[in-house]
């Protein structure tokens, strides 16, 4: 091949790699910043699922880390036995939200019948612009009289 050639292939090279880079630059859409409360509405979806024990709907809202770690019946197990008093809380309660591009952290209250709270902190993550509950930590039970300053729900 003679050097126009090469100059030639190299040119042709670089002209698709950037009408791709051009293509794929134009189908991104530019992602929002999370608000609050799309992220208390995907915790308060799972909440729901559990109060009306609908396992598969509430295993709809974990992301795929967590669908790799545990099947939909061990994920109902682990609900069922791992964490009775909160599919029995009075209501719920949201904190405050911190959110880093596709992470996010939530702070929510599970205020219980005999007026005990259970603070519970949910990690998200942005799955396809869709948020997902990725893992909770159950912290310790709070006794009465607490205050939560937080919103119902």
């Amino acid at each position: 091949m003679n050097r126009r050639g090469k100059v030639s292939l190299v040119f042709c090279c670089f002209a698709i790699c950037g009408a791709a880079a051009v293509v794929r630059s134009g189908l991104e859409f530019p992602r929002q910043p999370a608000r609050p409360a799309e992220l208390y509405e995907v915790v308060w979806q799972q909440i729901s699922a559990f109060r009306t024990a609908d396992y598969s709907r509430a295993y709809q809202q974990v992301s795929t880390t967590f669908q790799e770690r545990f099947d939909i019946q061990a994920f109902a197990e682990l609900v069922r036995t791992d964490y009775p008093d909160l599919l029995r809380a009075q209501h719920v309660e949201f904190g405050g939200a911190q959110i880093a591009g596709r992470h996010a952290l939530i702070q929510v209250y599970f205020v219980l019948g005999d007026g005990d709270v259970v603070p519970v902190l949910y990690g998200l993550v942005n799955e396809e612009h869709r948020w997902k509950i990725d893992g909770v930590r159950v912290d310790k039970r709070w006794p009465i009289g607490r205050r939560l300053g937080g919103m119902r729900g």
